[in-house]
């Protein structure tokens, strides 16, 4: 996802609850309905129970019928983990608080289905400090390295590698930070164990894949990608790549949808029927291209059940032919749940976003996100968006997964 301005208040009231139960205690979920109504929630509405609570009441209310749920958002845990660091975030909480299961909880009993949302290869910020236990402090040679670093990182070890890969990632722009990179085999062994462990321990409705994309054309020159790709008709290692562009490119590509056939096994073997969804480029051209996103494939080979297309600008008329080309490139509507940017804007431009993704024909929607959401944002969503309507089924949005 992209960043985004400070939060705003979400009206609501809350209600008591006692202790979160345990995670095999979440209330099941009931059938689906023909529309998502889904609303992108950050890490942020998950550092108290307090703030759990509201975000949770505050999406009932308005209509939402779907919480995508961001348990894994820099290489950290919102959830009991083995595998991840606990977020630095829920420092000030108690051990035993556990976001996940409290609003698996919450939201199951008020009919919302809850899909973890897994920030998959964006691993830390730049700058920050890296908690104990952290995936890239324990293996700095797993991060994604952009071209012009290439030769440096080929020698560097640890924080000196880190730092470089940072250095570069600043310089290029638009890079939100590190990333893992998916060429070297121990980071599909460690996401693919990620999502076996939390999907297998919680009872969420669906696995929401992000970040599951090249930051720019100029990444991975890591060693491992530089290997995987090498031949010794390519030449040198370092210079492969601009030997054979078309065929680096495709490499690339390969690469990723190896990781989402995966992990979308791995999830609905942990959880038979999961639904299995991503967050995409909006823009097939620029997906494919550039950040070496292959979600038509994706949806063609039945490795995902349905796509996101982050359509999240201000202009009507671009989210509308971004929404249509998605439609018409996936075939079947249910298949596309159109991302709209709610921080670029206001109440009555977010209900007609709705009603044109309505219009054209897709499955649902997904807001992003739950801090851009003011309290006109949630009246008019509920009063001229998500009102039922005639033959409109109501529950919680989950459904069969793919593959």
């Amino acid at each position: 996802m992209l960043s985004r301005r400070a939060p705003a208040l979400l009206a609501c009231a809350l209600l008591t609850s006692g202790p979160a139960p345990r995670p095999a205690a979440a209330a099941p979920a009931s059938p689906a309905p023909t529309e998502v109504r889904g609303l992108w929630v950050i890490r942020t509405a998950l550092v108290s129970p307090t703030e759990v609570d509201r975000v949770v009441d505050a999406a009932a209310a308005a209509g939402f019928n779907a919480l995508f749920v961001q348990v894994r958002g820099r290489g950290d845990a919102f959830y009991r983990s083995t595998l991840a660091p606990r977020s630095p975030l829920l420092e000030r909480q108690p051990r035993d608080f556990d976001p996940l299961a409290r609003l698996l909880a919450r939201a199951h009993v008020r009919r919302l289905a809850v899909h973890a949302w897994v920030n998959v290869l964006l691993a830390a910020h730049f700058g920050q400090p890296l908690p104990p236990g952290h995936v890239l402090g324990r293996h700095p040679e797993w991060a994604m390295v952009p071209k012009s670093a290439a030769t440096a990182a080929l020698v560097a070890t640890g924080a000196r590698r880190l730092q470089l890969v940072m250095e570069a990632g600043r310089a290029e722009g638009d890079v939100e930070g590190y990333y893992l990179s998916p060429s070297v085999p121990a980071v599909g062994s460690h996401l693919e164990a990620v999502v076996r462990e939390l999907v297998g321990a919680y009872a969420v409705d669906g696995l929401h894949l992000d970040f599951v994309r090249y930051p720019g054309p100029s990444y991975d020159h890591s060693l491992s990608a530089l290997q995987g790709f090498h031949t010794p008709a390519r030449g040198e290692l370092l210079g492969a790549p601009a030997r054979d562009p078309a065929g680096w490119d495709a490499y690339r590509r390969e690469v990723l949808t190896r990781l989402v056939a995966r992990l979308g096994d791995a999830a609905r073997t942990a959880r038979p029927g999961l639904l299995v969804s991503a967050a995409v480029t909006p823009d097939e051209a620029q997906a494919v291209h550039h950040k070496g996103q292959d979600w038509p494939h994706w949806l063609d080979s039945r490795l995902v059940a349905v796509v996101c297309p982050m359509a999240y600008t201000s202009e009507e008329r671009v989210f509308q032919q971004q929404l249509e080309a998605a439609r018409a490139r996936a075939g079947d509507g249910q298949r596309v749940w159109a991302g709209i940017g709610a921080y670029r804007l206001d109440p009555e431009e977010l209900v007609e976003r709705v009603l044109l993704a309505r219009q054209a024909g897709s499955g649902g929607v997904v807001v992003f996100s739950h801090e851009s959401l003011e309290p006109e944002h949630l009246r008019r969503l509920r009063e001229e968006a998500f009102s039922p309507r005639p033959g409109q089924r109501d529950g919680v949005a989950h459904g069969a997964g793919s593959r």
